[in-house]
């Protein structure tokens, strides 16, 4: 019984995750998704996948979930049930949404299992690239950009994306609401401190 509700969310984890979900969603489609398609000067080598270089961002809110409630498969849930709001919000990629940030999930969890779901910057970074790194190879072909210079160079960025602009912050965030004690009732494991 003890371990089947350590397994189960409960109703605060629920909560959390369906307010982050929200932000989550609302960032993707009216500020992430507008962001990617500027043509930012750093990333023009990438040519038609010049995109990949902000990708990361949307690595935030999962790698957050997954950091502040520290449960399996915490942040596939999460990442289905954000692709439905960001769906509904009005996502260009429409039901797609669902497929794409359910993949970051999943690449975000089987990354944190690595690290037991501790909420450590080593299993931020590897989360949030990881999580980037899985959706974008089903990005490329389904934008009709598969090669593979693409997949190699592409798959380069999104790693370095998915560390720096998605679980980077996420770490960060996570650290700065343990701090204020907000957490304190979340997650099953220490925080690691910044020294």
């Amino acid at each position: 019984m003890t371990t089947q509700n350590r397994r189960m969310f409960s109703t605060t984890d629920l909560m959390l995750m369906a307010v982050i979900a929200v932000v989550g969603s609302l960032l993707a489609v009216f500020v992430f998704n507008p962001l990617i398609l500027v043509p930012f000067p750093v990333f023009l080598f990438l040519g038609p996948i010049s995109w990949v270089g902000l990708s990361g961002l949307f690595l935030i809110t999962p790698v957050l979930i997954g950091l502040l409630i520290q449960r399996p498969g915490v942040a596939t849930v999460y990442g289905l049930v954000q692709g439905l709001l960001e769906m509904l919000f009005g996502n260009p990629s429409g039901p797609l949404s669902i497929l794409y940030a359910g993949l970051e999930g999943l690449g975000v969890d089987l990354s944190l299992a690595l690290f037991r779901w501790r909420a450590n910057l080593p299993g931020a970074l590897l989360a949030g690239a990881v999580g980037n790194l899985i959706v974008i190879v089903v990005y490329i072909p389904v934008f009709g950009l598969a090669s593979a210079a693409n997949f190699i160079v592409g798959g380069i960025v999104a790693v370095i994306s998915g560390a720096l602009l998605g679980g980077l912050p996420a770490w960060l965030i996570a650290q700065a609401l343990h701090r204020t004690g907000v957490t304190a009732g979340l997650g099953r494991k220490p925080y690691e401190e910044i020294k």
